[in-house]
């Protein structure tokens, strides 16, 4: 009965040793991250066409393929291009809300470790957006050589906020009136000249 057990204590310990080495390799490709960070503007206003990057670096050689994907607030849009993209993006995607990217690299090499990537975008505020915080989200997936897929949630900036901004009614108004005291300065004076 001892020897019985004894032998399935060994056996657990080497299934749990062969389990161990057979991932150790995925433990490491894991605890290295691409760490993709996005930047907003911290305001922006109605109608208005914004600028947004995500910023990350390869964790390692032969990373490759690789996607992004961000999603605007419902309602703005998206326009990509793979040129607005370093290095150049193979493919791009603009649904509504939603941009799409992917790198592959050189067939069979991919990207080498270190290599830093931007992706852009441009997004349009819908001119009847309400004011107050939108959110963004996104991600990131990546194989490094065979392994993979990894995911990577974009983290830095996720919100921006829609404010009042432009000449408003008061600024117009304000100006109307300056033009009005003005005209009515410059015929006085004319006035009194002749």
């Amino acid at each position: 009965m001892v020897r019985r057990e004894i032998r399935l204590g060994v056996a657990f310990v080497s299934v749990v040793a062969v389990i161990a080495v057979a991932f150790i390799p995925v433990v490491i490709a894991v605890g290295q991250e691409a760490s993709p960070g996005r930047v907003l503007p911290d305001t922006v206003q109605k109608g208005e066409i914004v600028e947004v990057t995500v910023n990350f670096t390869a964790p390692a050689d032969n990373f490759s393929p690789v996607g992004l994907t961000d999603l605007a607030p419902d309602g703005w849009n998206v326009t990509v291009d793979k040129t607005w993209c370093t290095p150049n993006a193979e493919f791009v995607n603009a649904t509504e809300n939603k941009a799409e990217i992917m790198w592959y690299g050189q067939p069979g090499v991919g990207f080498d470790n270190g290599t830093t990537f931007t992706a852009l975008y441009k997004v349009t505020v819908p001119d009847d957006a309400s004011l107050g915080i939108y959110a963004f989200s996104g991600f990131v997936e990546y194989y490094v050589g065979p392994e993979g897929p990894y995911l990577e949630n974009i983290t830095s900036d996720s919100q921006t906020e829609v404010v009042a901004g432009g000449i408003g009614v008061w600024w117009i108004v304000g100006i109307a009136v300056g033009i009005a005291i003005i005209v009515v300065a410059v015929l006085l004076v004319r006035r009194r000249g002749t």
